[in-house]
Protein backbone atom coordinates (compact mmCIF):
# COMPACT_ATOMS: atom_id res chain seq x y z
CA UNK A 1 0.00 0.00 0.00
CA UNK A 2 1.18 3.49 -0.81
CA UNK A 3 1.71 5.87 2.09
CA UNK A 4 -0.90 8.57 2.53
CA UNK A 5 0.43 12.01 1.66
CA UNK A 6 -0.15 14.78 4.19
CA UNK A 7 -2.87 17.27 3.31
CA UNK A 8 -1.70 20.76 2.51
CA UNK A 9 -3.65 23.01 4.91
CA UNK A 10 -3.85 25.86 2.40
CA UNK A 11 -5.81 23.76 -0.09
CA UNK A 12 -7.98 22.10 2.55
CA UNK A 13 -9.23 25.43 3.88
CA UNK A 14 -9.90 26.96 0.45
CA UNK A 15 -11.74 24.05 -1.10
CA UNK A 16 -15.38 24.95 -1.34
CA UNK A 17 -15.18 28.21 0.56
CA UNK A 18 -16.02 30.33 -2.50
CA UNK A 19 -19.04 28.17 -3.27
CA UNK A 20 -20.10 28.33 0.37
CA UNK A 21 -19.83 32.10 0.34
CA UNK A 22 -21.98 32.34 -2.78
CA UNK A 23 -24.62 30.05 -1.25
CA UNK A 24 -24.58 32.11 1.96
CA UNK A 25 -25.10 35.36 0.05
CA UNK A 26 -28.00 33.88 -1.95
CA UNK A 27 -29.54 32.50 1.26
CA UNK A 28 -29.29 35.87 2.99
CA UNK A 29 -30.90 37.59 0.00
CA UNK A 30 -33.78 35.10 0.09
CA UNK A 31 -34.26 35.55 3.86
CA UNK A 32 -34.35 39.33 3.46
CA UNK A 33 -37.00 38.93 0.75
CA UNK A 34 -39.02 36.64 3.01
CA UNK A 35 -38.84 39.02 5.96
CA UNK A 36 -39.81 42.04 3.81
CA UNK A 37 -42.77 40.26 2.23
CA UNK A 38 -46.36 40.71 3.34
CA UNK A 39 -46.79 37.07 4.38
CA UNK A 40 -48.18 35.94 7.71
CA UNK A 41 -45.58 35.59 10.47
CA UNK A 42 -45.80 31.78 10.56
CA UNK A 43 -45.24 31.59 6.81
CA UNK A 44 -42.17 33.83 7.12
CA UNK A 45 -40.86 31.66 9.96
CA UNK A 46 -41.34 28.43 8.01
CA UNK A 47 -39.68 29.78 4.86
CA UNK A 48 -36.71 31.04 6.90
CA UNK A 49 -36.36 27.70 8.69
CA UNK A 50 -36.44 25.84 5.36
CA UNK A 51 -33.76 28.14 3.94
CA UNK A 52 -31.56 27.81 7.05
CA UNK A 53 -31.93 24.03 7.42
CA UNK A 54 -31.66 23.15 3.72
CA UNK A 55 -29.82 26.09 2.15
CA UNK A 56 -29.65 24.99 -1.47
CA UNK A 57 -32.98 23.15 -1.67
CA UNK A 58 -34.75 25.80 0.42
CA UNK A 59 -33.67 28.68 -1.81
CA UNK A 60 -34.61 26.79 -4.97
CA UNK A 61 -38.05 25.95 -3.55
CA UNK A 62 -38.54 29.52 -2.37
CA UNK A 63 -37.78 31.04 -5.75
CA UNK A 64 -39.91 28.44 -7.56
CA UNK A 65 -42.95 28.36 -5.28
CA UNK A 66 -43.11 31.44 -3.10
CA UNK A 67 -44.63 34.14 -5.31
CA UNK A 68 -47.32 32.19 -7.10
CA UNK A 69 -49.95 34.87 -6.51
CA UNK A 70 -47.82 37.63 -8.02
CA UNK A 71 -46.96 35.48 -11.05
CA UNK A 72 -50.59 34.58 -11.58
CA UNK A 73 -51.58 38.27 -11.61
CA UNK A 74 -49.21 38.97 -14.50
CA UNK A 75 -51.24 36.83 -16.88
CA UNK A 76 -54.42 38.18 -18.38
CA UNK A 77 -57.14 35.71 -19.21
CA UNK A 78 -58.27 35.60 -22.81
CA UNK A 79 -61.98 36.40 -23.18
Amino acid sequence: MAPIAPIDPGHAIYSGSLLSLIILIIDLMAVVQVLNSNRPVMSKFLWCMLIFLCPIVGVILYYLLADRERRRLRYVSIP
